[in-house]
């Protein structure tokens, strides 16, 4: 008759003692009661090749031991032992959180084809297992004749199951499990969480934010009506999850909700409304609802991102429009849409000629007057170059002595120093300042004659917004003077002021490397909005120079900046640290890595991303799976074969995808 568990361990702990009291000899130079861990290991190794009844107890315990090294030696000596208790220990040993053990342990499985519990275990043991895990649980299954498709289905059975029955319980957990659910992408999720958007069934906002996620992700267009009805609820978190959720959806149909939305609300909602519209689909309707957004949206950030949109996919939105609102409420709005259309020749030239006069000090506040000062910067118009410096010059000069200081340079040949009409104040306050700002940053992005020696001096203005803009200017300038202040600004303390200068050095292109690599070098370890800031620009100002400081940014919160831009640079040394990054246990930023070694089109690494088809993330397997299809790496052929039974609904469409783009063609029917 078996012995219970508990029987088992009083065993195994008399087995210890045991062996903790014999010579050298019977522990080959191990001691089970050692406080040092390769003792242990070296004890349990030794009683796993002597056998028998009491060793077996012994490696229960050790299979429970503190350390990972003793572990493991417990998980060889199981797999040596063999046999059906083998297997099951071996089992258990699967979801140990030491990656090494669960991978001595699959491995030790994989020895065993003829073993059925090992094949079950295997299966079983894949969907909790650690990302090494998974990774080593794959490889046993090819080992023993298994088709990994079997362990992805038994794992996409049990998520479905657990999900519906958190759904079906109580607790906050529920909002999460229907987002789950909707992830699956099932036929019937529409009927399951659609019914939960309705306030009069479902009470909980919480979870109808959560079903509305899951909807969105769920790629059912079915669910569209669902989410438009939650358009309408007087709760701005119902609204924006709404909103987001039909933008995931990806169905044109939701154009027309979403454009009201984006018409009739502000801030986040707007915003959301505005989001939603960009991630529809190429579709002349979707083109018109965002230039129309763009046009009459008060909200200056709604107004551009629309705009911005517009002119990603080239379509139609006249100038006029926006024109026509200069002067009128929601000016700032109309001009920050203006300056993102992307008007060029003569187009930008009239509307450079009608934004001029909106610099007069005498008209609008100090907001609109730099809102103009940026739609000009982004027009282009080589005439407004003149207009803009000298009015920079003058606001310069008349805030100096304002603060009770002399000019502290002289104003640009030909242009005098405008005395202040009546009704204006002195310029010393924080609008002001930002007027200031845009006025210089759009001197230096036009490169106005002159304006290089008035930027140099206001890169000293003791506030941050006439630096950062003065940074802006500089940038635009291009010259080894002006990029020589901007690399100073890395140390300013004022982090808006830093974060501009790492931008501006960003864009000038490989030559500012140096500068923005001596900066992360410097850049303290928990800085991570620095040092991302400082990767960013990196990867824009690219060239092979940048490979070395990004991947020392390759670490903490950085990580993800980092290894996107690492693929930005296109440089071939960039390969070899992101294959190296992937290969670490736990790594953060996988997803990023995959995408940049796709975007360099490194074929070399389509190992190490095929690895990654078996990690616990679906979107890190939903990008690996692109990434193969991209790289047309064919051995990954089986693992995404498998993955075309996975539990979310992104990652079976990647697989089936990345199939179709492989050498061999389209994906197989299955047998």
């Amino acid at each position: 008759m078996p012995r219970s568990p508990a029987a088992a361990v009083l065993a195994g702990l008399a087995a210890l003692a045991a062996l903790a009291g014999a010579g050298p000899a019977c522990r080959g130079g191990g001691d089970l009661a050692s406080p040092e861990p390769a003792r242990r290991a070296a004890a349990v190794r030794a009683a796993g090749a002597r056998g028998g009844a009491d060793a077996l107890a012994a490696l229960m315990v050790a299979q429970r031991d503190g350390s990972a090294e003793v572990r493991r030696a417990a998980a060889e000596a199981f797999a040596a032992r063999g046999g059906a208790e083998g297997a099951e220990a071996l089992g258990a040993l699967l979801a140990d959180p030491d990656a090494t053990v669960a991978a001595a342990a699959a491995r030790g499985l994989a020895g065993m084809p003829d073993q059925p519990r090992a094949r079950a275990a295997l299966r079983a043991a894949y969907a909790d297992a650690s990302p090494a895990g998974r990774a080593a649980i794959a490889d046993a299954l090819d080992a023993v004749g298994v088709s990994l498709r079997e362990a992805v289905e038994q794992e996409a059975r049990a998520l479905w199951e657990r999900n519906l029955a958190v759904l079906g319980g109580r607790g906050a957990a529920r909002a999460g499990a229907a987002e789950e659910i909707g992830a699956s992408g099932r036929a019937e999720v529409v009927a399951r969480l659609a019914p939960l958007l309705d306030p009069e069934r479902n009470p909980d906002r919480a979870l109808a934010a959560g079903a509305a996620r899951g909807l969105g992700e769920a790629g059912d267009w079915a669910a569209r009506p669902a989410l438009e009805g939650l358009l309408r609820s007087p709760d701005p978190e119902l609204i924006e999850a709404g909103a987001g959720a039909l933008g995931r959806l990806g169905d044109p149909g939701a154009t027309a909700a979403l454009e009201a939305v984006a018409l009739a609300s502000s801030g986040r909602i707007a915003a959301a409304a505005a989001d939603a519209l960009a991630a529809l689909p190429e579709a002349l309707e979707v083109g018109t609802a965002l230039c129309e957004v763009a046009v009459r949206s008060a909200d200056p950030a709604v107004a551009a991102r629309a705009a911005r949109e517009v002119r990603l996919r080239e379509t139609e939105c006249p100038a006029r429009p926006f024109l026509a609102r200069v002067g009128r409420p929601g000016a700032e709005a109309a001009l920050a849409a203006l300056g993102e259309l992307g008007l060029t020749g003569a187009a930008a030239d009239a509307a450079a000629a009608r934004l001029l006069p909106l610099l007069d000090p005498a008209r609008g506040d100090a907001g609109l007057r730099a809102a103009a000062a940026r739609a000009l910067a982004r027009l282009g118009a080589p005439a407004s170059a003149g207009p803009v410096r000298d009015r920079a010059a003058a606001l310069a000069a008349r805030r100096a002595v304002a603060l009770g200081r002399p000019a502290a340079s002289p104003l640009p040949a030909g242009a005098g120093t405008p005395a202040p009409r009546a009704g204006t104040r002195p310029p010393t306050g924080d609008a002001d300042a930002r007027e200031l700002g845009a006025l210089l940053a759009a001197a230096g992005t036009l490169r106005a004659p002159g304006a290089e020696p008035l930027l140099l001096e206001a890169v000293r203005d003791a506030h941050p917004a006439v630096r950062t803009g003065a940074i802006g200017g500089l940038a635009g300038l291009g010259t080894d003077p002006a990029l020589r202040a901007v690399a100073a600004a890395l140390e300013d303390g004022a982090p808006e002021v830093r974060l501009a200068a790492a931008a501006a050095l960003g864009r000038a292109g490989p030559r500012s490397v140096p500068a923005l690599a001596r900066a992360a070098g410097q850049a303290a370890p928990d800085d991570g909005a620095w040092r991302s800031a400082l990767a960013a620009a990196l990867g824009d100002a690219g060239g092979a120079n940048a490979v070395a400081p990004l991947t020392g940014l390759l670490g903490g919160a950085s990580a993800p900046a980092a290894a996107f831009a690492l693929g930005k640079t296109g440089a071939p040394a960039a390969v070899k640290p992101l294959v190296d990054w992937l290969a670490r246990p736990g790594a953060l930023a996988d997803a990023e890595a995959i995408e940049a070694l796709a975007q360099l089109a490194a074929r070399d690494a389509g190992p190490a991303i095929a690895a990654q088809l078996t990690a616990d993330r679906a979107e890190v397997r939903a990008v690996a799976a692109r990434a193969i299809g991209r790289l047309r790496h064919e051995a990954a052929a089986p693992r995404l074969e498998a993955l075309r039974s996975d539990y979310h609904g992104r990652v079976r469409r990647a697989a089936v995808e990345a199939l179709s783009r492989l050498p061999a063609g389209a994906p197989r029917m299955r047998r």
